[in-house]
């Protein structure tokens, strides 16, 4: 009894499995495009968002207390 591998046995051939792999690669890359723009372009946009660090933000604050 020969030793044949699975991709031999299922009559497909190597180039076969290769693309089914790159579509679906393409498949799991698209689906994290859509989520990604999804969160990125739900997300509301406010001066507390545009400044990143946490000093820059507490700064922000009190300059604002300080003009009202």
């Amino acid at each position: 009894m020969s030793h044949r591998s699975i991709i031999t046995r299922t009559g497909h051939g190597p180039g076969t499995a290769i693309a089914v792999l790159m579509v679906g690669l393409v498949a799991v890359g698209i689906v994290f495009l859509v989520l990604g723009g999804a969160l990125y372009f739900g997300e509301a946009s406010s001066d507390s968002h545009a400044l990143s660090s946490v000093p820059a933000r507490s700064f922000q604050q009190a300059d604002r207390g300080a003009a009202n």
